[in-house]
C-alpha cells in the first residue's frame, strides 16, 4: 500500500510540473508565432493532453475491447466541459470570445454527426470519414492561424525558428510528463481501490473516465489561475475534437458497439453539456454584465450535471 501511495504522489508531482511546462511554453510559442493562446490550446496543448485517451482507446480496440474505447472517449467528452471547465470556472471565471464560440459550434456539429453514426455502431469506413473531416478542420485551423502572422513576425520567422522549435519541444515534453503522471496516478488508483475493496465499476469510472482526463484538468486549472483562459478553454474544446478523432481511429481496428446505456444516457448528456456550454459562453445567464464569460455560477451548474451523470452511471 505504501508503494502505491508513493506512486500516486510521484504521479501527481509529474502531472503538476508537466502542466506548468505546457502552459508556460505554449504561451511563449503563441507570442513568438503571433497566434493566440486559444489557437495554441486548441492544437498543440490539446493534442498533448489527449494522448492518454488515444493510447487507451486504440489499444483497447486492437485488443478486442471497443467498449472501453467508447467509454473512455465519450466519458472524456462529457468530463472535459462539465467537470474540468466547470471546476476551472468555479475557481476563476473564464473569459470567452467569438473564436472560442465558433469552435464550440463546430464541435457540436461533429458531435451530432458522431451521435448519428453511433446509432448502429461505428464501423471503420464511418470512422475514416470522421478522420477526413477532422483533417479538413485542422487544415483550416492552420490556414487561418497562418493568416494572423504580422509582417514583422514573418520577416523574422527564420531567425526565430529555432527558438520557436525549442518552446514547442518543451510544450510537448510537458505534455509527455502530464501523460506519464496521469498513467502513474491511474495505476496507483486502481491498486489502492482494489486493496480497499471498492467495486469494479467505481474503479473503472475513476481510472478510465476521470483518470484519462487528468491532463486536461491540470492544464485547464493551471492556465485559469495564470489568467490564460484561451489555453484553458482551447485545450478542453480542442481535446474534445481530438477525442472524436480518437474514437474514429479506434473504429478502424474494431467496430464500436452501440450499447443501450451509450445511446440512452451518455450520448444525450454529451450533446446537452456541450450545447449548454455554448449558451453559457455566449450569453450572461445572470444578466450581471455584458461580458462573454463562463462564470462561477455556470461552472457550478456544469459540475452538478457531471455529478448527475456519475449518478446515472452507477444507478
Amino acid at each position: 500500500m505504501i508503494t502505491h501511495i508513493l506512486l500516486f504522489a510521484a504521479g501527481l508531482v509529474l502531472l503538476i510540473k508537466g502542466a506548468d511546462l505546457v502552459v508556460e511554453h505554449a504561451k511563449r510559442t503563441a507570442k513568438m508565432l503571433g497566434v493566440s493562446n486559444f489557437m495554441i490550446g486548441v492544437t498543440l496543448v490539446a493534442f498533448s493532453t489527449t494522448l492518454p485517451e488515444f493510447s487507451v482507446s486504440v489499444l483497447s480496440s486492437i485488443m478486442g475491447s471497443p467498449e472501453i474505447a467508447a467509454g473512455t472517449t465519450m466519458g472524456s467528452i462529457i468530463a472535459n466541459p462539465a467537470l474540468i471547465l466547470g471546476l476551472a470556472a468555479a475557481l476563476v471565471p473564464l473569459s470567452t470570445n467569438r473564436g472560442i464560440i465558433k469552435l464550440n459550434y463546430i464541435l457540436l456539429l461533429y458531435l451530432l454527426v458522431l451521435s448519428f453514426l453511433l446509432v448502429d455502431g461505428l464501423v471503420w469506413y464511418e470512422g475514416a470519414a470522421l478522420l477526413v473531416l477532422f483533417a479538413g478542420y485542422i487544415a483550416e485551423l492552420v490556414k487561418n492561424g497562418n493568416r494572423s502572422f504580422s509582417s514583422r513576425i514573418i520577416r523574422k520567422r527564420k531567425a526565430r525558428r529555432k527558438t520557436v522549435a525549442k518552446h514547442a519541444l518543451f510544450t510537448l515534453l510537458g505534455g509527455g510528463l502530464v501523460v506519464l503522471g496521469a498513467r502513474m496516478l491511474i495505476d496507483a488508483t486502481i491498486s489502492i481501490s482494489q486493496a480497499v475493496g471498492i467495486p469494479e465499476i467505481v474503479i473503472a469510472l475513476i481510472a478510465v473516465a476521470v483518470g484519462t482526463s487528468l491532463p486536461e484538468m491540470t492544464v485547464a486549472i493551471t492556465a485559469a489561475f495564470r489568467k490564460v483562459a484561451g489555453i484553458s478553454i482551447g485545450d478542453i474544446l480542442g481535446a474534445n475534437m481530438f477525442n472524436i478523432m480518437v474514437l474514429a481511429s479506434a473504429s478502424l481496428f474494431s467496430p464500436i458497439p452501440a450499447t443501450e446505456k451509450l445511446l440512452s444516457v451518455v450520448v444525450p448528456i454529451a450533446l446537452v453539456v456541450n450545447a449548454l456550454l455554448l449558451v453559457f459562453m455566449s450569453t450572461d445567464l445572470w444578466f450581471i454584465s455584458k461580458k462573454w464569460q463562463l462564470s462561477r455560477y455556470e461552472g457550478m451548474i456544469l459540475l452538478f450535471i457531471y455529478a448527475l451523470f456519475v449518478y446515472l452511471q452507477l444507478a
